[in-house]
């Protein structure tokens, strides 16, 4: 059985200090404001926090 879309998919870059978030619903394009979003990786703790508070699936993607 295929695992549920999330609906919001990011990828870490260490050596950049940067996580992209992707939307893959209208739901997590909503909450990203967009399509996609970068943020430095301490930001993007907090940020995939509070995702998951409104109820969003975030899940990392490589």
């Amino acid at each position: 059985m295929p695992e549920a879309q999330s609906d919001i998919d990011y990828t870490v870059d260490i050596r950049r200090h940067e996580t992209t978030f992707r939307a893959n619903t209208p739901k997590g394009e909503e909450f990203l404001g967009g399509v996609d979003l970068t943020m430095s990786n301490e930001e993007a703790h907090t940020f995939i926090q509070d995702a998951r508070t409104a109820g969003l699936t975030v899940k990392s993607s490589f």
